[in-house]
């Protein structure tokens, strides 16, 4: 797994290339000034069963709103931000993550991984970072080091 910070007219964020089957998959995270604890205003765009993308309106924790649904259901993840805005903080493509916000991968366990986005699930990443049961962080490495780093594990 690689981690690189970057620094953009979107503010500051992390690119990560971790392994996955055997392929490299590359996503971003970017720290959008959200936190765990509040509830925010949300709008989820997933795939319903007939196949077609519908879009739905809650409110929720962002820490947890990611993973409320069905696995490979949940496409485009939108939270209103302080000035009534929405702005995306989880999007997928093909099934894998594209963008995501820090909070989001702060908290996902690895059995919200295997739960919610099987398409991510990759073993040797988890042995990797030391997860030894589902109730650990899938990006370990990543709670504690969101600092200028860069890492590889081989």
């Amino acid at each position: 797994m690689y981690i690189k910070e970057y620094d953009n007219v979107m503010g500051k964020g992390f690119s990560v290339e971790q392994s996955v089957n055997g392929k490299m998959c590359k996503f971003m995270v970017s720290d959008n000034g959200f936190d765990s604890e509040t509830e925010y205003e949300y709008r989820a765009i997933t795939k319903c069963v007939a196949g077609f993308l519908t879009i739905s309106e809650n409110k929720g924790k962002l820490s947890q709103i990611a993973t409320r649904w069905e696995k490979n259901r949940l496409h485009t993840l939108e939270v209103k931000n302080q000035y009534g805005n929405y702005q995306t903080v989880l999007a997928m493509k093909g099934s894998k993550f594209y963008i995501m916000d820090k909070v989001i991968i702060e908290n996902l366990t690895v059995g919200d991984v295997h739960s919610s986005f099987p398409k991510m699930a990759d073993h040797g990443h988890w042995k990797n970072i030391g997860s030894k049961t589902w109730a650990d962080p899938a990006y370990g490495v990543l709670v504690d080091s969101f600092k200028n780093i860069t890492l590889q594990m081989v």
